[in-house]
């Protein structure tokens, strides 16, 4: 007789995974909030930054798509996320039939954005 299949328990590759998700997030709030304002500003080359904007976006939108794409086939679904000005964001997610929660904290998240956004623009800031 054969046992019935329990499926495992989160790994770190999914809590890596729920926090890319939120990176992308994160980021993406942030970049449409970017666009709002330099769109109300007088600049003479608002529209280049504006456009380097857009493109920056567009690729983050497609890593964030790739991203679902692997949660569901991993079973992953976000159920909450909590901001707080202290901590971080805290994440309640379902693994597989596992609840989880998941706790990212504000300092660890500027970092990974700050390098996120420096691998979208291409650049290096060590350079400067």
């Amino acid at each position: 007789m054969m046992k019935p299949s329990t499926p495992p328990p989160p790994s770190p590759e999914d809590e890596a995974l729920i926090r890319d998700y939120l990176l992308h997030h994160i980021i993406q709030s942030a970049l449409e909030r970017d666009i709002r304002i330099l769109k109300t500003l007088k600049l003479k080359t608002a529209d280049l930054y504006i456009l380097n904007l857009q493109l920056i976006k567009k690729g983050n939108s497609d890593h964030a798509w790739f991203i679902q794409q692997q949660m569901r086939k991993r079973g992953i679904r976000i159920h909450s996320q909590n901001r707080t000005a202290k901590e971080g964001l805290q994440v309640q997610y379902l693994c597989r039939g596992y609840e989880g929660s998941l706790l990212c904290e504000w300092h660890s998240l500027k970092e990974e954005i700050k390098d996120r956004l420096v691998s979208y623009l291409g650049t290096n800031l060590a350079a400067y």
